[in-house]
């Protein structure tokens, strides 16, 4: 008897992999883990010099301890794919060269395999199987990118990549792609289709919230709300719940895919996605959040056979544990405060969340768009655009409401500019550290 097709007996045979590894017994995991890193390190010291000098050559890649490598940095990535490229085998499965937004430094090329794509589309899938959301939903998906359209925003939809069609009912999958848009323009398209499960950054989610009100998302048919990039604020956590629209987390890069996904019943905390990804604390750049250890956190991606990225320094900073206070047995990570870049370094050495709220900046004066980067160790640099000149009283409300978020210790400049140089900055982070790399 033929109950569906190949290709997704495929899809569903690969979604209970993950399930079985993600949710199962700790032992059989990590011995799945310890297979496919020997499979990793293997690989990587066969097909690559580079490698070779940081793994040696031997017989079996068994005893190889993971702490002993050294950390894989951006620069050195960037070494190891210009001079040997792809670490496929001739004649093996396709790959693709990608890269990372630049948002945090100049962008990372890298290759991808056509397993890479597979895993990622899986992936997602079966985050939908793990939280037992309705499939039926459509996706509204928000990708920051520059765009001409006079709107500051572009639509587009295409099939549901997340697989499965004509299996199961699949809702529609809209892409919009903004800059700055015109949020009439944008409440106006969104109140089109039902939005379904919202795809988006919080800095998008803040300024609908802040123009159209917390209830014009009900109003639009938001089922759930999928925050990507930063952590979304807790008062825009406060606001959708209190509409109820449940609020929830990925924490993904360019480079690896999905690294941990938050948990239900234990918000700010994310389990990791073990089918995908080995997490370290880099033991020696250990700081304090909360009462929480953190450190730089240290990837090793398990698929990662066209470029590997074995103890790859992401530039992220978290804390690591071993469960999540929900009783899931498998390692988890909190205190994720985003790029190191994002976080406030003071004179003493120790590092800080800088988290600003559009909101607030909007209660001092109208303006077009604001960026903050700390220059130096004492110095904070705060660029404000707006369409009229600001009267020195604004300006010192500004340097007095950084001030809040900073603490003391700092020079606080707010420089009026026609229009902010954003550079390479694609994201356009509202705050950035220059002295963190």
């Amino acid at each position: 008897m033929t109950f569906c097709k190949s290709e997704h007996k495929r899809i569903l045979s690969s979604i209970m992999d993950i399930l079985l590894v993600e949710t199962g017994h700790r032992v059989a995991r990590e011995n799945w883990q310890a297979a496919q890193l020997r499979n990793l390190l293997a690989h990587a010291a066969q097909r690559s010099a580079f490698w070779r000098q940081r793994i040696g050559t031997r017989k079996s890649y068994a005893d190889v301890r993971l702490s002993s490598l050294p950390a894989l940095t951006r620069a050195d990535l960037r070494q190891q794919v210009a001079r040997e490229g792809s670490l496929m085998p001739p004649g093996s499965e396709p790959t693709q060269k990608h890269a990372t937004s630049g948002s945090s430094g100049v962008p990372v090329e890298f290759f991808v395999s056509r397993m890479n794509g597979y895993y990622n589309s899986v992936r997602g899938l079966a985050q939908h199987f793990i939280d037992g959301r309705d499939l039926s939903l459509s996706i509204t998906r928000f990708k920051s990118l520059f765009t001409d359209d006079p709107c500051g925003f572009t639509v587009s939809k295409v099939d549901n990549p997340y697989g499965l069609q004509g299996f199961v009912l699949r809702g529609a999958y809209k892409k919009i792609e903004f800059t700055h848009p015109d949020l009439k323009a944008l409440s106006k398209e969104l109140r089109r289709d039902p939005i379904g499960l919202m795809i988006a950054q919080p800095r998008i989610v803040e300024a609908l919230l802040q123009f159209a009100g917390v209830d014009f998302f009900k109003e639009a048919g938001v089922a759930i709300w999928l925050s990507l990039g930063d952590r979304p604020s807790q008062s825009a956590r406060d606001a959708l719940s209190s509409v109820g629209i449940p609020v929830t987390a990925n924490y993904s890069c360019e480079e690896i895919g999905m690294i941990g996904y938050e948990c239900g019943s234990a918000p700010n905390f994310y389990h990791v996605c073990t089918s995908n990804v080995l997490v370290e604390i880099d033991q020696t750049t250990l700081a304090d959040f909360d009462g929480q250890p953190a450190g730089r956190v240290l990837l090793t991606h398990l698929h990662s056979y066209a470029t590997p990225f074995i103890r790859y320094d992401v530039g992220d900073i978290a804390s690591l544990h071993k469960s999540c206070p929900c009783g899931h047995q498998g390692p988890a990570l909190s205190n994720i405060y985003g790029r190191s870049k994002q976080l406030l370094k003071h004179a003493d050495g120790s590092l800080s969340p800088f988290l600003i709220r559009g909101a607030d900046i909007l209660a001092v004066a109208d303006i077009s768009e604001f960026r903050i980067r700390q220059t130096e160790l004492q110095t904070i640099v705060v660029e404000i655009a707006a369409p009229e000149t600001l009267p020195p009283a604004k300006i010192d409300a500004f340097r007095q409401l950084v001030k809040t978020y900073a603490g003391e210790g700092f020079d606080i400049q707010v420089n009026q500019v026609p229009k902010i140089d954003w550079g390479r900055d694609t994201k356009r982070l509202g705050f950035r550290n220059e002295l963190l790399s």
